[in-house]
């Protein structure tokens, strides 16, 4: 943008041309938070078919660990809960699929996220065909809907015992046994995007409240309501924690 200035100068007329920079643009807000999550082995970083010794000194090499999150929200300076809802993850470490994208975030401050893993009874008893073949939900994306029962598994981990070469399965599900997370972190979100990086420490779904030792408590499960579904779940309450929620 140009301005012209007319200066008087006794009988003479100077024109004079101003030039000065156009108006910034006006940012746009973008409403989104990215989630990362990082597996660990207490201390180190979790890969599948790697050795690991269980808190019950049990030596093992897990082949798959899936699991479903839902029922995202984020809590205000207010203590109120902003729920985000028909969000998911499927999360998956041996396809990588451990990032998700929530939408819709309201600017603010916070003090802190919530989400669990599993899904309500609604959900989990809903028509899996409705969702596309991408859709965190969809049977044909995540394989962990039980269809010959009805809902969805929330949590597959799989493996081997290397004493006996004898495989585990644990496949944990029950809309009853949702765990709930609320994690306690002070952050702000303004016009920018925020990413957030959570950890899952995988050692704690075999200790704390309840060691889990396979050879006494059991190597597999396909039940909602079992001792081994009941103790394993159990033992998730505390999986989860907030390493960091940044701007982008």
């Amino acid at each position: 943008m140009k301005q012209i200035i007319f200066i008087i100068t006794g009988s003479w007329f100077l024109i004079s041309s101003i030039g000065c920079e156009p108006d910034p643009p006006i940012k746009t807000e973008i409403s989104t938070m990215d989630i990362t999550i990082n597996h660990f082995f207490g201390s180190n970083d979790f890969r599948l078919d790697e050795e690991y010794t269980l808190p019950s000194n049990e030596q093992v090499k897990f082949s798959r660990y899936s699991y479903l999150l839902s029922d995202f929200y984020l809590i205000d300076e207010n203590d109120f809960r902003i729920a985000l809802n028909d969000q998911y993850l499927y999360a998956d470490i041996r396809s990588s699929k451990k990032n998700l994208t929530l939408t819709d975030i309201p600017k603010g401050p916070y003090t802190g996220i919530g989400f669990s893993i599993g899904l309500d009874s609604i959900t989990n008893h809903g028509n899996p065909n409705q969702y596309n073949s991408d859709h965190p939900l969809s049977p044909i994306n995540n394989s962990l809907h039980w269809s010959w029962q009805g809902g969805y598994i929330f949590a597959a981990i799989e493996g081997k015992t290397l004493a006996n070469n004898e495989s585990f399965i644990f496949h944990l599900a029950g809309a009853q046994n949702k765990v709930d997370f609320e994690l306690p972190y002070n952050f702000s979100k303004g016009d920018d995007a925020i990413h957030a990086i959570l950890n899952y420490n995988i050692e704690e779904v075999f200790q704390n409240p309840e060691l889990y030792t396979i050879e006494i408590d059991g190597s597999s499960t396909h039940s909602v309501e079992d001792s081994v579904t009941l103790k394993l779940f159990n033992n998730m309450k505390d999986v989860f924690s907030v390493s960091s929620i940044e701007s982008l």
